[in-house]
């Protein structure tokens, strides 16, 4: 028996949302977690300084997306950028993407 719908079931994995630009992110609370975490777990650690060193990279993780976003795809961008999860992170959106498309591009430099 044919069954004429299937190929649009299959096929519908193909459809994906991905953001047409970088969400935006609130690295001040996502670094302040962080850095909270961080004086808890070593006693060495001032907060004041990790808040500083997290939300200079976050600023440069975006700063690099927003140069490289139209060199990934769709489903890349899907895949990795998810704005509403506990703590988004623009470190974990690029690393995301980077790996993503030297799966897909080997030979391709981020």
């Amino acid at each position: 028996m044919y069954i004429p719908f299937v190929p649009i079931l299959v096929g519908t994995h193909l459809l994906v949302a991905a953001p047409a630009s970088i969400p935006s992110v609130d690295i001040r609370k996502t670094c302040e977690t962080a850095a909270a975490e961080m004086t808890e777990l070593m006693a060495g650690s001032t907060a004041r300084h990790d808040l500083d060193v997290c939300q200079n990279s976050e600023q440069a993780a975006r700063a690099q997306l927003a140069k490289n976003w139209a060199t990934f795809t769709a489903a890349e961008k899907a895949q990795c950028v998810q704005p509403s999860v506990y703590l988004p992170s623009y470190i974990e959106w690029l690393t995301c993407l980077e790996m993503e498309m030297s799966v897909r591009r080997p030979n391709a430099a981020p």
